[in-house]
Order: structure tokens, then sequence, then C-alpha cells
């Protein structure tokens, strides 16, 4: 059954894991950075880029487009990826970032120079994005949020009135409806503005500001999922580490990976004990993790590597 799971598992809302279970947040383009964090994380091998991870998970956040040159070797790399992960019993799970959803509505504000290049210039470029283009194509099976062993996948974050009267499942398909529309110049339903606006999962940075009432947020979406804790991406971190926020339940995992940006390069791996939060290519000591709503810390120093522990309950 693992080998023909392809469009189900692009467009399932929760799944379990077969094996590891591994995270990565925005990648603005950086293709040598992508593979250096892939292979650290032994799932693709350094020198063919094919899948060596077995049976495990890989999650990436959103936000492989705009800043940086090499969206396009990133994406294609990922596709195939994601048939070779199959083959082995594993998976990989793309998400929609806010870049994403904006190169799909014709916002190219943040497309570099060297990114039109690699599609052939600007013609080709739209073909690509458009909703029926090669990439395009792809990008509409991507789902905004997604919960893989009790933890939840989304770029930017889930406020509970994005829950309201619908299930995750509905909220991948609201939204895949709400793109499909602004993509194709279409109107908009009344709740479609909405899903693509500030507080939507692609843009919504509550839980990275620290705003009041977002822990008592962050549990109601956990108890309607299903799911233990929260992690996104999109809101770079000021020391370039992963932090918490409402005692591990919301983890921070944007830590500026693109070279475009100078941040670290960082994954996370989930596992029952917590997450392990990894580095590749740093040796220095490691800044202790900023928790903040009194969440415990430790940190392995020396090794590049830091642990956030469980929520308490788990």
């Amino acid at each position: 059954m693992r080998g023909g799971l392809s469009l189900v598992l692009l467009l399932a809302s929760s799944c379990p894991a077969f094996g590891r279970l591994v995270s990565v947040a925005d990648l603005h383009g950086d293709f040598d950075r992508t593979v250096t964090i892939l292979a650290s994380a032994k799932l693709i091998d350094e020198e063919t880029h094919r899948w060596i991870g077995g049976d495990a998970t890989l999650v990436q956040t959103g936000d492989i487009t705009d800043r940086g040159d090499k969206c396009k070797e990133i994406y294609q790399l990922f596709f195939r990826l994601r048939q070779e992960a199959e083959e082995a019993g594993g998976r990989v799970i793309n998400l929609l970032g806010n870049h994403e959803v904006m190169n799909m509505q014709g916002d190219w504000r943040y497309v570099s120079q060297g990114d039109l290049e690699n599609f052939g210039g600007m013609e080709e470029r739209k073909k690509a994005w458009s909703w029926d283009g090669w990439l395009g194509s792809e990008l509409q099976k991507f789902p905004v949020a997604v919960v893989v062993d009790r933890v939840l996948f989304v770029h930017a974050g889930l406020l509970p009135e994005m829950l309201e009267h619908r299930s995750l499942e509905d909220l991948n398909a609201a939204f895949h409806a709400a793109l499909k529309h602004v993509s194709n110049s279409q109107k908009m339903r009344k709740d479609e503005p909405k899903l693509l606006g500030s507080h939507g999962p692609v843009w919504a940075r509550d839980y990275a500001y620290g705003r009041p009432g977002v822990c008592k947020m962050a549990s109601q979406v956990l108890a309607k999922v299903q799911a233990d804790r929260m992690v996104v991406g999109h809101t770079i971190q000021r020391d370039y580490h992963v932090h918490t926020r409402c005692d591990g339940q919301i983890l921070l995992g944007d830590t500026a990976i693109s070279s475009v940006y100078g941040g670290e390069m960082s994954y996370m791996e989930h596992g029952d004990g917590g997450v392990k939060v990894m580095y590749p290519g740093t040796k220095e000591s490691m800044a202790p993790l900023g928790f903040a709503h009194g969440d415990a810390e430790s940190a392995y120093r020396g090794t590049g590597q830091a642990i956030v522990p469980d929520p308490p309950g788990i």
C-alpha cells in the first residue's frame, strides 16, 4: 500500500509517520544549503542527492521560493525525493508557505534575477507557476497544514478561527479552493479572503510574536486537531535558533536557513522523547534555546544540537 499513496499523502491532513520524523523550515532558494541539511539528516546521499532515508517522513513547512536563485532546483529535488521515499516506504510532505501563495497570485516582488534566469525567463516562469503549469499543478496538491504523529505542521501558525465549523481536512480543501480562485483571477467566496489573509495559516504571526492569549489559542487548536505541538516557520528568529512558546506547544523553526539571510542551517527530529534541533556545520557551543512562558530548557553544548523537551503530560 505504501507505494501507492502519492496523491493521498499530499492531501492528507492527518497521518502516522512510518519511521523517523524530520522537519525543515523556510529554504528560500538555497539549493546548496538544502542539500547540506538533508544529507546531514541522513535523508539523502551527499553526492547523488538520492533518498537514503528509508521509511523516514520529511516535512518541509513551506517557502521554498523567493529571495534565492535556486527554487526551481529545490522543487525538482523534492518532487523526485517524494517518489523515491515512497518506493522505500518513506514519505516527503511539502506544505504551502506564503511565498508559494504569493507567486501563484502573481506577486513576484521577492523573485531574484537568478531565479528568473533559471526558469528560462519571465514567460517560462509564468507558465511554470500557472495553475496548470508543471510547478503550479504540483503546488496545488500541497496541504496548508498537516498532522503527523500528533505534531501539527503549518507554515505560519493555525489560529482557532480558521477551524471554526471545519476540520483540518476541510481547511485544506477550502484553502485550495481559495487559491485556485485567486490564481485564476476568479471571484472568491465570502470567507476565502480571510483564509489567504493576515490571520490565515500562511501569514499569521500571533504565535511567533507572543501576542496575548496565544497559549490558550494554541491549546484550542491542538485539542481540535488531536496534536501535542505546533511547528511553524515563516518568522525568522533573531538569534537564528529554534525557540518555543507555551511550554513547548509551539516551536518557532525559521532560523534564516538561506544564505541570502546569513542565518543558520537547521532541522528538527521529532520523537517520543521530545524534539531534537540540529544545526548542521556548527561546532561552537550552542546558545540555550529561548523558552517563554515557563518552558524548561536543556541544550547539548559543543555538538551543534539542542533538545526541546516534550510539553507536560505527554
